[in-house]
């Protein structure tokens, strides 16, 4: 069911003003072939039907809304890490994305997309991300691993002796 739940006004690309109508639409989505239910914001042409789903417009002042809802309701059902957890859990270790997607073996843009909630994390991804919330099995880890590790920081153009001193803080690993 369509419910209106606003009126604006916002300037097409002439700086004239367009009204619209802002409705909300109960939806179903599938993320990952998991089913989520949620409650989607479109903006419709104020002289267009609003059950009329071809006039239905990505909210214009924020078209990224339905995705980064979609993404929330997601990373609650399924326990998954939200943006802001992640990045404090990285920022907490001290470390650069670009250090934290040569460990996790993730592209940083991705990284940087997950966190600005831009993308959502599968779960092998996310099985990575918890690592961070783990600073001592993360230290030993990496530092298990130090001759892959320094050819991953090499292609990345990361500082391998940096990263690696920033991990022996959390374990007694020997390196």
């Amino acid at each position: 069911m369509v419910k209106v739940v606003a009126q604006v006004s916002h300037p097409d690309i002439t700086g004239a003003p367009v009204d619209f109508k802002v409705i909300e639409v109960e939806e179903r989505i599938t993320i990952f072939s998991e089913p989520i239910a949620n409650i989607h914001r479109y903006w419709v042409p104020a002289s267009a039907d609003v059950d009329d789903e071809e006039e239905y417009l990505e909210p214009v002042d924020d078209p990224d809304y339905n995705f980064r809802t979609d993404f929330a309701i997601y990373r609650r059902k399924y326990n998954f890490l939200q943006p802001d957890e992640i990045c404090a859990a990285r920022q907490r270790l001290g470390l650069s994305q670009a250090e934290t997607a040569v460990v996790l073996g993730l592209d940083e843009s991705l990284l940087a997309d997950i966190e600005a909630n831009m993308a959502l994390q599968p779960y092998e991804q996310e099985l990575k991300l918890r690592w961070l919330l783990s600073p001592m099995t993360l230290s030993r880890l990496v530092l298990n691993h130090q001759a892959i590790m320094q050819e991953r920081c090499r292609q990345a153009e990361v500082d391998a002796e940096g990263l690696f001193e920033k991990l022996t803080h959390y374990g007694d690993v020997v390196r």
